[in-house]
């Protein structure tokens, strides 16, 4: 009787059965277990065969089967829908190249079979050809099934390509605007300076004016709907010469442009740029907000700069742009590039020279008019002993000290100092030690801490508060940032004499309106300095006059700054003005020169 077709293993495993059952059954025992491994192993193999043609039809990965020759043999219903074939008609029978959509992909096929014949499985990428010519980018693996028949598998690679571009773009780009970001701003910058055409390139940034007021005032959504607005503007104005536009940061934009251009035409781009961002964006509840930018603007020849430098001095631009004020444009220039770098190099070195002991109190004499002999009391004011410099005013640097936010850190030292020399002076002198006045920069007169800084130092140095004079000025107390005025008012209940420098009858009317507790002012600039001549204006004395009259009124005594000489000092005395400093007395001493005069008169020699 002939074996039947069944793996070996299990036939061993029916006769060793049969064998140990023949005494119960017989030869026709034998031959019945031997049928029923057989049909045992028939199910295995149809159940084999049911799973993986499951597997075929379901699988979301196209397979393609062939002959050894590459003809293909079957297909299964994902690569139709890969290949948007409406069923297997086109593709059976022809050779497995044929779905390549270009020759370099047709050739990728059958070099693929090559290699699977060499025994190597295959891995590439191609792209395959659609009934409706379209092409799709595929993931390409090779192999053989166990009865040596090639199998293809496509990866559809289109939706991991889209997605892969999603994150590009989204890289590249600014999610609220849809402008470029900066880093892609910078490679397309670096790439136009790169061209070696003789042309032209500009580059504009601009910063949206109080834009901190619109996102506080109406919130985020609000601020973004505005930023979109920008960019829709600026893509308005910026059509031609190549125009590359980003949003950098925050409310911060910048424009790129090349080809022919002239300094007029920029500047007539950027003007144009201003009042369209004037037009109103309406947002939440109707209410339209426009706003304004200030515009930094480099124009430069190509070849030549690279795209670092055009960045930085645009942004030295934009920098001098907003000094000038709100929708100002400033387009550079090398000559300012050169003083603006030796600011910022003498604004950085302002925390060493703090450290470094640079920095020392000088103290002005306050004389009573006309003939100064008697010192009211002393203004102390920073000075910086600079090595290359020389003696700098703190005019020249706290202007600098506003970039480096060094302002509070040097108007806290100096009120340190002072007040250190006071106790000193007070604790060897009494009662004649003189009255120290400081000035405060603006930036630490309106910090919220001001009252607990100067009590501070106070307790620190054994002083009483009606040992400090502090003077202030009208753009301190106005300055929306801080509250002045309540600090004053604490420290004044406290004993702190205060004093308020003023430029005419505007200023001095602050007094009252405000309840600045100010028994005295103290004039400062042209009201002044226009009466230091021969023969002073009528106007110009009626207007120290008609201060005078009104601080009487007031209950204020008035002193002033500035005077030139003993002629100047008699005609001020002469409109009403009781106290005065400036060149006609030494402007500034220090603390040791300071001493010559405590306890007694000014010596006019």
């Amino acid at each position: 009787m002939p074996e039947p077709e069944v793996a070996p293993d299990l036939l061993e495993f029916a006769r060793r059965w049969a064998a140990a059952l023949r005494g119960s059954g017989g030869a026709e025992l034998e031959t019945m277990v031997v049928r029923l491994a057989k049909e045992i192993g028939e199910q295995t193999v149809r159940g084999v065969d049911d799973r993986f043609t499951a597997l075929y039809r379901d699988c979301p990965t196209a397979v393609v089967l062939t002959d050894p020759a590459g003809v293909v043999t079957a297909v299964n219903p994902a690569f139709l829908r890969l290949a948007g074939q409406a069923d297997e008609g086109g593709v059976l029978g022809r050779h497995v190249s044929g779905v390549g959509a270009a020759e370099g992909d047709r050739a990728g096929l059958r070099e693929a079979l090559d290699e699977l014949s060499a025994g190597s499985p295959v891995l590439d990428d191609i792209e395959i050809g659609g009934a409706d010519d379209t092409t799709r980018r595929v993931r390409m693996s090779v192999t053989r099934l166990p009865d040596g028949a090639p199998v293809f598998m496509f990866e559809d690679m289109h939706e991991l390509r889209l997605l892969q571009e999603t994150f590009e773009y989204q890289s590249l780009h600014d999610s609220v605007t849809g402008l470029p970001n900066a880093a892609h701003f910078r490679s397309k910058l670096e790439a136009m300076t790169g061209t070696g055409t003789a042309e032209q390139i500009a580059l504009l940034h601009l910063d949206i004016d109080g834009f901190k007021v619109v996102s506080d005032g109406l919130g985020t959504e609000a601020a973004e709907l505005v930023l979109r607005g920008v960019a829709g503007a600026l893509r308005t104005v910026f059509t031609d010469h190549g125009a590359f536009l980003a949003r950098l940061y925050g409310d911060v934009f910048a424009v790129a442009l090349r080809g022919e251009l002239t300094s007029t035409t920029v500047v007539d781009l950027a003007e144009r740029a201003i009042a369209e961002l004037a037009k109103p964006v309406h947002v939440d509840d109707g209410i339209g907000v426009g706003v304004s930018a200030s515009v930094g603007i480099v124009l430069a020849d190509l070849p030549g700069p690279a795209h670092t430098d055009l960045m930085r001095s645009a942004e030295v631009a934009l920098h001098r742009a907003k000094e000038l004020g709100k929708a100002q444009w400033v387009l550079f220039d090398p000559a300012a590039d050169q003083a603006a770098r030796e600011r910022y190099r003498l604004a950085s070195a302002i925390a060493g020279a703090m450290a470094g002991g640079e920095m020392s109190v000088a103290y002005q004499p306050h004389v009573v008019l006309p003939d100064a002999r008697i010192v009211t009391s002393l203004n102390a004011a920073l000075r910086w002993d600079h090595p290359e410099l020389g003696r700098l005013r703190s005019d020249v640097f706290y202007p600098l000290a506003e970039t480096t936010g060094l302002t509070v850190p040097l108007g806290r030292y100096l009120l340190a100092e002072a007040l250190r020399t006071t106790a000193d002076w007070r604790a060897r002198f009494g009662s004649d030690a003189p009255m120290v006045c400081l000035t405060l920069p603006q930036r630490m007169a309106i910090d919220g801490d001001l009252v607990g800084i100067v009590r501070a130092e106070l307790d620190r140095n054994g002083l009483d508060p009606r040992h400090l004079m502090l003077c202030t000025d009208s753009p301190s107390l106005l300055d929306e940032r801080g509250d002045l005025i309540e600090s004053i008012g604490h420290l004044a209940g406290l004993g702190v004499l205060f004093i308020l420098n003023v430029t005419g009858l505007t200023d001095l009317e602050l007094v009252p309106a405000l309840g600045v507790p100010a028994p005295a002012v103290m004039l400062v600039g042209a009201i002044v300095d226009v009466l230091d001549v021969d023969e002073p204006p009528e106007w110009a004395r009626r207007n120290v006059r008609q201060l005078v009259e009104r601080a009487e009124e007031l209950g204020i005594k008035v002193g002033a700054y500035g005077v030139h000489s003993q002629e100047h000092a008699e005609l001020l005395f002469a409109l009403g003005v009781v106290v005065g400093s400036g060149p006609y007395v030494p402007e500034h001493v220090t603390r040791e020169e300071a001493e010559v005069w405590i306890g007694r008169a000014y010596p006019m020699g």
